[in-house]
């Protein structure tokens, strides 16, 4: 069953844009990967302050870049 929800459109140069989407309930890579970032900066005391300066969120940031594929 599907159900409705949002992605990230990125615009290029520009700032993106969010895009309702039907989506099923599965998540992929790419929104999992982003997740796991977000909820690790939650969370981290360090990146409450500046996310360059934990690892772990450089780490995160990395699987998600590497799960975006090239642009």
């Amino acid at each position: 069953m599907s159900r409705a929800g949002w992605a990230y459109v990125p615009a290029g140069s520009g700032p993106g844009r969010l895009q309702r989407i039907a989506s099923n309930s599965r998540e992929t890579a790419v929104q999992r990967a982003y997740r796991a970032y977000i909820d690790h900066g939650r969370g981290c005391a360090a990146c409450a302050v500046d996310s360059a300066l934990c690892a772990t969120a450089e780490e995160l940031w990395s699987a998600y870049q590497a799960a975006t594929g090239p642009s």
